[in-house]
């Protein structure tokens, strides 16, 4: 047998598959770039056609993350724990707790944090207080809110908020609290689109007044339904406007995993049984957590039953969203917002 020939052989192949190994690899880079640099095209135009709008807007950034969808169970056991709060008139209702201060805590209503922050953290003022961080979006000068965070990140829900009540002399004189317990994760990690995105989007969808302002961007997470175990959380980039003919701002949220408009959460949480249908899910290849068990996986096998449901109405979200960037098309799913205080449960 020759050997040597044998040896020429392989070296021929081997140098013939890496020629194709690398321009496959030179071709995905280049696509990659493509749709890139379409992407960030298609955003500039986008923006510039907002300012043409008389739209202002807050520095936008263009970085991605990642977030997961998570579980989490409206507390209901917190008439146990009232024993333990003092100074103060507290009561359970529904599930949520509604208290009256015996002596009214002065605040700066322009950082009401630097005070009610020791307050908030001390177990005799406030149950599970360790778990709420103050959200400068939400608050103004009557209302201060705390959240529960999911994965850093806030719960745009009073289910897991807290919420201090101030008079005209710049006193809380008492509060109501939300909370939620058993937060788990659902799925693996997946890419979220970028705020930049998230507001162009937005915009396509002609959800943002001409002669108004984006005060704030921000992702956290909103209700996406409810099953008997729960509650699903999805992340979600949640929009400030303010408009000339309004004093207050209004807040309109996109699903941070697809751009699609959410809907408020009093909406996406009277379903029980399937995903809101102008809402998106994840990618098919996304994997359940492999720790999930009992209740979180009847959750997880709600989450994909109503995922398949919705994926006629994720096309043609995504169809409207191409038409909108033509100016051809109508939107025809209208977001139900409110003021920043008036997040729903």
């Amino acid at each position: 047998m020759d050997f040597r020939r044998i040896e020429v052989i392989f070296i021929i192949v081997f140098a013939i598959l890496n020629a194709y190994l690398f321009g496959s690899y030179w071709q995905y880079q280049l696509e990659s770039g493509t749709v890139s640099s379409t992407s960030s095209s298609r955003n500039t135009t986008i923006l510039k056609e907002m300012r043409n709008d008389q739209i202002t807007y807050m520095p936008l950034s263009n970085t991605k993350s990642s977030g997961y969808y998570a579980s989490a169970k409206v507390d209901t056991s917190l008439k146990n724990d009232l024993k333990r709060l003092i100074d103060q008139n507290a009561r359970v209702s529904g599930d949520k707790i509604y208290s009256t201060l015996a002596d009214p805590v002065t605040i700066n209503v322009k950082q009401p944090q630097k005070k009610l922050n020791a307050f908030v953290k001390n177990r005799n003022n406030i149950i599970f207080g360790s778990q709420y961080t103050y959200n400068v979006n939400l608050s103004n000068s009557t209302q201060i809110v705390y959240t529960q965070m999911i994965d850093g990140r806030p719960v745009y829900s009073k289910a897991g908020q807290l919420i201090f009540y101030v008079n005209g002399a710049q006193e809380v004189t008492g509060y109501t609290q939300g909370h939620l317990a058993n937060q788990e994760q659902l799925r693996e990690e997946s890419d979220l689109i970028s705020q930049t995105r998230a507001v162009t989007w937005l915009y396509q969808y002609n959800e943002i007044p001409n002669n108004s302002k984006i005060e704030w961007a921000e992702l956290g997470y909103t209700n996406l339904l409810t099953t008997d175990n729960g509650v699903v959380y999805v992340p979600t980039w949640i929009i400030g406007i303010k408009s000339k003919s309004s004093t207050g701002i209004e807040t309109k949220r996109i699903n941070a995993f697809s751009g699609v408009l959410i809907k408020k959460d009093s909406e996406a949480s009277e379903s029980t049984k399937t995903v809101q249908q102008v809402v998106d899910s994840v990618s098919s290849s996304s994997e359940e957590a492999s720790s999930a068990s009992g209740g979180t996986a009847r959750i997880s096998t709600a989450l994909n039953s109503a995922s398949s449901n919705s994926s006629a109405d994720t096309t043609n979200s995504s169809s409207v969203t191409s038409s909108a960037s033509t100016g051809s098309s109508a939107i025809t799913s209208q977001s139900s917002s409110s003021g920043a205080n008036s997040e729903s449960e």
